[in-house]
């Protein structure tokens, strides 16, 4: 189990941790929205609640959202309906800080993709192949693996849509 604190984002070196447990991937994910400043963005097929929808990991983006004008918060949910009928403490806050935490369902040409990213600050990411999975890797220090994240994540925001019942919660 790695202590994810021990890590910062931007000056760790350039290594990949290998993540094995919903703990450890709950933890990476904690860790980089609390060191996180600027963008975070994440593509989740229903934002994990094992992962996203803790108290702790709320409270980070909420700070997150709040300390600073231009903070860029970025979500693709391929299964939103799935999200609201079970509530979700993101969705939650999305709905109190929709200037802040943008929401959109990726287009039907993503149907399958079936990765969890999330990559804050351009520079380290938490990636899993299989949403379903716990093992993947994260790294607080890659600047060229989060770009291509991001380029993929831009891609798929480029052509997402909106949610009508997402739209209902972040009015």
């Amino acid at each position: 189990m790695h202590d994810f604190s021990n890590y910062k984002l931007g000056k760790s070196s350039d290594e990949s941790l290998k993540i094995e447990t919903r703990q450890e991937s709950a933890d990476a994910a904690l860790e980089l929205v609390k060191q996180c400043t600027l963008k975070l963005a994440i593509i989740s097929k229903d934002l994990d609640p094992f992962v996203y929808d803790q108290t702790d990991f709320v409270e980070a983006l909420r700070k997150l959202a709040l300390n600073r004008h231009f903070v860029e918060i970025r979500i693709l949910v391929f299964e939103p309906d799935l999200i609201i009928r079970k509530g979700h403490k993101v969705l939650d806050l999305a709905g109190k800080l929709s200037s802040f935490i943008h929401i959109l369902k990726p287009a039907p040409q993503y149907i399958t993709f079936n990765e969890s990213v999330l990559i804050a600050d351009e520079i380290g990411y938490l990636f899993r192949e299989n949403s379903e999975r716990y093992d993947g890797k994260v790294n607080f220090n890659s600047r060229r693996e989060s770009k291509c994240m991001l380029d993929v994540f831009n891609d798929m925001w480029s052509t997402a849509i909106p949610d009508p019942n997402l739209r209902r919660i972040q009015m």
